[in-house]
């Protein structure tokens, strides 16, 4: 085998030391490693911007990637150790959780909740097993890459569909240890996501609540820099308990009022009626804006799906969808 070309004669010494510093040099013109500590210091930073941004090439102008960390502790947790049955449930019930509430904040799901998730939305929010990282028991959890959700026709936003799901559960798990008012506070969360979306997040809390464990999820994405929660295994019980235990009804029936109002952004119209209030009800966030330019200040007849959820305590929680918007005539 030929030496590489400008290879210096090995029996010298000292060229051999240049030739070996000088192709030590970094392409970006850092100084090569010298010491252990600057090894770790390295490395250590490899695995942040790979952690950060896919790739430890990659710097700050690269795109955010989609990342979820969590790290569980608590009695199922031991040396770093957890349970591979713990961990195994928490996955799945995750998972699932993400998918339902996924389709349940889709701009073009149905009215109900009933049915299997769709196959383009479970696409969508698959999550992937990553690194694992120093913790009482941490792991990375990856969203499915960005080319693969351009390829997924019928679900709108594929892009934010995952971000906005993980958003929504974290804002259930921060409400779960948000103290004497949490039970309200979990369910005025919950119930516009529907049943479905109830009875995964119940099983979810289960996973932490039988088991004595906490988790912390901190959750990155294109829209979301960096946020945390924390969920422990009583505000998890606390969590399955008012879940488990509200009485859920789903009825139809029809409205009428005075269109007061809506927001494209948040996908509602705001109808006011007499006797009941301001009633905000769910619709698809294109038909917003026709309903105003047709109805506003004028009375509707509006037909909508009511969902309400009645707590231990006696309390009456109503989520409204729209079904369908007409001019009410006066007979």
């Amino acid at each position: 085998m030929s030496a590489p070309e400008g290879f210096p004669d090995p029996a010298d010494k000292d060229a051999l030391r240049a030739w070996l510093e000088a192709r030590r040099e970094k392409p970006d013109g850092a100084p090569p490693v010298r010491t252990l500590s600057e090894l770790h210091l390295a490395q250590r930073k490899r695995l942040l911007r790979s952690l950060q941004y896919g790739s430890p090439e990659s710097g700050p102008n690269a795109p955010r990637r989609t990342l979820l960390r969590f790290s569980l502790d608590g009695p199922p947790v031991k040396n770093h150790h957890v349970e591979s049955a713990v961990l195994g449930d928490w996955l799945k019930a995750f998972q699932t959780a993400v998918q339902s509430v996924a389709y349940a904040l889709d701009d073009l799901r149905p009215t109900h909740d009933s049915g299997p998730v769709p196959k383009e939305i479970q696409r969508a929010t698959k999550l992937f097993s990553g690194q694992v990282f120093a913790s009482s028991y941490g792991m990375v959890l990856e969203g499915t890459p960005a080319p693969v959700q351009d390829e997924l026709p019928g679900v709108s936003n594929p892009d934010t569909l995952l971000d906005l799901a993980i958003n929504r559960i974290l804002d259930v798990t921060d409400r779960a240890d948000s103290g004497p008012d949490a039970d309200d506070a979990v369910l005025d969360m919950t119930l516009p996501l529907g049943r479905r979306v109830i009875s995964h997040l119940s099983e979810l809390s289960n996973v932490l609540a039988s088991t004595g464990a906490d988790v912390t999820l901190t959750w990155q994405s294109q829209s979301t820099v960096s946020r945390t929660s924390r969920l422990s295994s009583d505000g998890a019980d606390r969590c399955r308990r008012v879940l488990l235990a509200a009485e859920v009804v789903e009825d139809r029936t029809s409205l009428v009022g005075t269109l007061v109002g809506g927001s494209r952004i948040r996908g509602l119209v705001e109808i006011e009626v007499a006797g009941v209030g301001l009633v905000a009800a769910r619709t698809p966030k294109e038909n917003v804006t026709p309903y105003l330019a047709a109805y506003a200040e004028r009375q509707v007849l509006a037909e909508v799906s009511v969902l309400t959820a009645r707590s231990p305590l006696g309390r009456e929680h109503r989520s409204y969808a729209l079904i369908d918007l007409s001019l009410h005539e006066e007979s």
